[in-house]
């Protein structure tokens, strides 16, 4: 019995590792022939991970397994206190294969991350049954994303698989609140968010994003109106036509008079905004601020070029999800997500997170071509715009797609 919960756990160390890098799988992200080739397997498996503000996390995995004889409960006994007595022996190679597994992490999404205070434990528990429970606990740092205080949880174990006896815990501080989880949790706590097994995540799975809970009322409404703002700063000011219409007619009235006829911007017919004295290079023309005006001698109507141009955007007034957006519609509605990420550049996590909820909220659509993830705007006809929906696909790309087919 020593022997085999010593197998079981070095099994499910490597499981993790394996999980997180893609590996084939068996049950509860264990390669093939894991626990096929033991008497014996967990009963319950249980990681939580305790995510800090600054991105770094506690993990605690637990493997526990029924201790239903007499037999069972005195190996168990025996492996305590081999823990016990040189707990080192135990937990070098369980950091080792973290390490390799932060490793791998890192280089997906660009963060610097490390394994370090890796310490093991074997104890007795009633829960109420009676259990011997071995317990590795780690620190890991740069496990977690952080953008604008917000700490975004899950690319450095995505596409993680969770079997029937597995759960998965993610914790937060009790200054922070939950802002998004996806897929959605089987439990969500005050402070956590608990996924029981079986889970398959899928890839940009599982994902959590937790802000602190002093964001009030005030901030987002003081945030709501900001983009309102830049939204009527992207469209641009237009007149209304019966506003139009009238300083139109009002215009043609004073030219009947024999007076002046003034512009839009208050500037009289042969003036212009830097020579109020009605010095023109060309007789009849005058300037407005940002461009110029025309004036029609015969009905007393001006023109400008510039009334209808839309104001430049502030894009630190946007957030990620309307970046994203605005990028898509200037490529005509349709792009990849590729070139999302280097558009904006952005880490290939960071992006499928933001478009993963866009599309969550019907704001986006997409599909794959070939090895490529298309994004368009809900409504989009490729049809419609003269092509055949193949116009993003370059060469190389059209022959990755044959390959990957």
């Amino acid at each position: 019995m020593q022997r085999r919960v010593v197998l079981l756990v070095v099994a499910l160390v490597a499981a993790v590792a394996l999980a997180t890098g893609g590996a084939a799988q068996g049950g509860g992200g264990l390669p093939a022939g894991g626990f096929d080739q033991l008497d014996v397997s967990p009963d319950d498996i249980l990681i939580e991970v305790g995510v800090q503000p600054d991105g770094d996390a506690v993990w605690e995995t637990q493997y526990r397994v029924r201790l239903a004889s007499d037999d069972e409960e005195q190996a168990f006994e025996e492996l305590r206190a081999d823990v016990e007595s040189d707990p080192s022996a135990y937990s070098a190679r369980f950091g080792e294969r973290m390490r390799a597994t932060a490793a791998a992490a890192e280089n997906a999404t660009g963060r610097e991350m490390n394994v370090t205070n890796v310490t093991v434990a074997a104890e007795r528990r009633e829960l109420p049954q009676s259990y011997g429970v071995v317990t590795y606990r780690f620190e890991w740092e740069g496990f977690a994303a952080v953008e604008d205080d917000r700490i975004l949880v899950g690319d450095a174990v995505d596409a993680l698989f969770l079997d029937e006896a597995s759960s998965l815990i993610v914790t937060w501080p009790e200054e922070y609140r939950l802002g998004d989880a996806s897929p959605s949790p089987t439990e969500t706590r005050e402070n956590a968010v608990v996924w029981r097994g079986p889970v398959d995540f899928t890839e940009g799975q599982p994902r959590v994003t937790v802000e602190p809970a002093s964001r009030s009322v005030g901030p987002l409404l003081l945030a709501a109106i900001g983009l309102v703002v830049a939204v009527v700063a992207a469209v641009g000011y237009r007149r209304r036509p019966w506003d139009r219409g009238d300083a139109e007619r009002g215009a043609g009235a004073t030219a009947a008079a024999g007076e002046p006829a003034a512009t839009s911007a208050g500037v009289a017919e042969g003036e212009t905004a830097s020579d109020p004295t009605g010095a023109s290079d060309e007789p009849g023309a005058g300037a407005s601020e940002g461009g110029t005006v025309e004036t029609d001698t015969e009905t007393g109507e001006t023109e400008s070029d510039a009334s209808d141009e839309a104001a430049p955007v502030d894009e630190d007034l946007l957030s990620n999800e309307e970046q994203v957006l605005r990028l898509v519609e200037s490529e005509g509605g349709r792009m990849k997500q590729k070139r999302v990420a280097e558009e904006l550049d952005w880490t290939a996590a960071k992006t499928s997170q933001v478009v993963t909820g866009l599309r969550d909220d019907g704001d986006l659509e997409g599909f794959r071509l070939g090895r490529e993830n298309v994004l368009s705007l809900p409504g989009y006809d490729a049809a419609a715009e003269g092509g055949d929906g193949s116009d993003d696909a370059d060469g190389d790309d059209t022959a990755e797609s044959d390959e990957g087919e």
